[in-house]
């Protein structure tokens, strides 16, 4: 299966705010992780459930990526659950490669 052109980022909406105006994007966990969590379009509902079940839709956003303009290393790697492969980007996300911020309601495929 190709790669898709676009892959999705959950964001907590207060730190989206925090960096939206900025050049390039990264988490709060990037230091630790050492890359940007994304996932593909129909890895998106489980990702939001799992992960972010306990928030509510207004206090998340989702980026789309566009991954041609990536200018840092896109790399997929198979989650420890056996759940799939996910797509992680090994850099800062620049503001160019997010194409849309997406809003709640949250309704994906």
């Amino acid at each position: 299966m190709p790669a898709p052109r676009f892959i999705y980022h959950i964001v907590l909406i207060a730190d989206w705010l925090k960096q939206k105006d900025d050049e390039t994007y990264f988490p709060s966990g990037f230091d630790d992780d050492g890359f940007i969590h994304c996932s593909r379009l129909e890895q998106l509902n489980a990702t939001i459930k799992r992960f972010y079940k306990t928030k509510k839709d207004k206090d998340l956003r989702v980026l789309r990526i566009d991954t041609t303009q990536l200018n840092v290393p896109l790399i997929y790697e198979a989650a420890e659950d056996g759940s799939g492969f996910f797509p992680h980007v090994f850099g800062r996300i620049s503001a160019q490669a997010i194409t849309e911020v997406i809003e709640s309601p949250f309704k994906f495929p």
